[in-house]
Order: C-alpha cells, then sequence, then structure tokens
C-alpha cells in the first residue's frame, strides 16, 4: 500500500488549510501578516504505521515583503521564526488529524544566508513523529536556487 492511498490527498490538503484559518483566526497581529501568505505547494506522506500517517514533509512558498525586512532589507529573524512555527504547526495538524490547541515548546532557529526583499522562498517542515500529544519537526527555507538559508528544529504540545 502506497503512503498516498492511506490518506487522500484531499484530505492532506483539507487539514492543511483548516488550520492555516485556525491561525488566522487567532488574530495574532504580530504574525497574521506573514503567516496570511504562507502558500501551500505540497504534502508528502513520509511514514506510516498501520494505517495511518506518521509523517509528511509540507512545503510553503513565501515573498518576502519590505515588512517582513530587517534595516539591511533582508528577512529578519522574527519573521523567519514566525514562519516555522506556523508551518510547523500545520504540519502537525497533517499527520496528527484532529489536533487541536497546537503550541510550540520549543523552536531554534539557525540562519544560514540572508534573504533579501522580493525573493520567494521555499519552507519545507517535516513532522518526523506524533505521540498522542507531542510532535517533532524540522524545517529548512531555501532561496529559488535552493541554496539553505535557514534551517529549524521544533517541538509542539497539543490537544485530541
Amino acid at each position: 500500500m502506497s503512503l498516498t492511498s492511506l490518506v487522500s490527498s484531499e484530505e492532506l490538503v483539507q487539514r492543511a488549510h483548516a488550520y492555516h484559518q485556525t491561525i488566522l483566526a487567532a488574530n495574532v497581529r504580530l504574525t497574521t501578516p506573514p503567516v496570511s501568505r504562507l502558500h501551500l505547494v505540497s504534502i508528502t506522506p513520509t511514514a506510516s504505521k498501520g494505517d495511518r500517517i506518521t509523517s509528511a514533509s509540507v512545503a510553503f512558498s513565501f515573498t518576502v515583503e519590505p515588512e517582513d525586512c530587517n534595516a539591511w532589507g533582508t528577512i529578519h529573524g522574527g519573521c523567519v521564526f514566525t514562519l516555522c512555527n506556523a508551518a510547523g504547526k500545520i504540519a502537525t495538524a497533517v499527520v496528527a488529524a484532529g489536533a487541536r490547541n497546537i503550541v510550540s515548546t520549543d523552536l531554534t532557529t539557525n540562519y544560514l544566508a540572508a534573504v533579501p526583499h522580493g525573493a520567494t522562498v521555499t519552507i519545507e517542515i517535516e513532522c518526523l513523529r506524533v505521540t498522542r500529544s507531542i510532535g517533532f519537526l524540522r524545517g529548512s527555507i531555501k532561496d529559488a536556487q535552493g541554496a539553505l538559508c535557514y534551517i529549524s528544529v521544533q517541538n509542539v504540545s497539543f490537544e485530541m
């Protein structure tokens, strides 16, 4: 049985969109603008157990606007952190069907290269594993040429 046959791609996309809307509905003024511009590119299940997906990679595109930048005209660290945080929560919702109140308990981001205003990046987050209430994730942000610019490691807590 292939991983994609366990849960339909439409169901996975619906889970991602639903949690994205949950984040936006929280109306946190500091995080909503960049998070609202995350565009889902793909969802790829990466492991399964029985009839459920146990890990998946979720990719988004994001174009850096002036309000996302620091004084040097590159995306600022707080924006990178916010994007990784939101993308990680969405990836968790994809794998842990029915998860709610997803909260980051730990998020580390490492900055490898700057991304300038106007650039479009790919944010890829892999939900490596979920337990009954915790998710383990890793992610990256790459520029249009595929060069690694930022990496992240994240743990989340959630309710079912």
